[in-house]
């Protein structure tokens, strides 16, 4: 899985928000509003070989169980597949 490069995170007045830029602003008008786990997910993907490599590293840096952590990169992973911000290699 790899990020879609025609979406920026950017820190706006203290919320991290995932931009559309270029040809994304054709098909996704908004933006998305990350928390903080989110936000680190997001960071991580393109060097993450795997959904458990993710799970792995969000509970070596969050105070998070196994269950958590996999169910918050299973949701919001599946959501960005599902509005084309990740891409299959």
């Amino acid at each position: 899985m790899k990020r879609n490069t025609d979406f920026m995170l950017r820190d706006i007045a203290g919320e991290v928000i995932l931009v559309p830029t270029g040809a994304a602003t054709q098909q996704f008008n908004g933006m998305i509003t990350l928390n903080e786990v989110a936000a680190f997910i997001w960071k991580n993907l393109d060097e993450s070989e795997s959904s458990e490599i993710l799970v792995d590293k969000i509970m070596n840096e969050f105070e998070v169980d196994r269950e958590t952590a996999t169910r918050d990169v299973i949701g919001f992973v599946s959501a960005l597949y599902e509005r084309g911000l990740v891409l299959d290699e």
